[in-house]
């Protein structure tokens, strides 16, 4: 995995987790470049990646803030995802591997459906999950 890769997934992993709230500034790219040890051209890449995926936005000021992108409704669900009982799912943004394998749009997240080890990666839009019904 390239560093700005690197980068970029542990940024949106602190976006998508609530650490860097929406309007929040994210760290200049001399901050990144300290922080994860490297140049600032491989943190500017990977600011470059999340503002593609509409997480990030420039402002006004020129400032760089955390940015929610508004993904369009989907009337009926294409996808049915049947989850267990012990099953997590997650929302979060892709990853460009993740996006190219499942052909999205920039600023279209996913929903990954952990069972057990086995991890499911699905787009968000289009897909439901549907759990058991107590008693089943």
């Amino acid at each position: 995995m390239a560093r700005y890769d690197h980068i970029a997934d542990v940024l949106r992993q602190r976006i998508c987790g609530g650490e860097l709230a929406v309007g929040a500034l994210i760290p200049s790219a001399d901050q990144i470049a300290r922080e994860f040890g490297v140049g600032r051209d491989t943190a500017l890449k990977a600011v470059k990646i999340l503002r593609n995926e509409g997480l990030l936005v420039i402002g006004r000021d020129c400032n760089i803030r955390v940015e929610r992108r508004a993904v369009p409704a989907v009337e009926a669900p294409g996808n049915v995802v049947e989850a267990g009982p012990a099953s997590v799912v997650r929302a979060r943004m892709p990853t460009p591997r993740e996006r190219d394998e499942l052909g999205l749009p920039d600023g279209v997240p996913v929903l990954v459906v952990r069972t057990g080890d086995v991890e499911e990666v699905h787009p968000a839009a289009g897909t439901a999950v549907r759990w058991p019904r107590s008693g089943d």
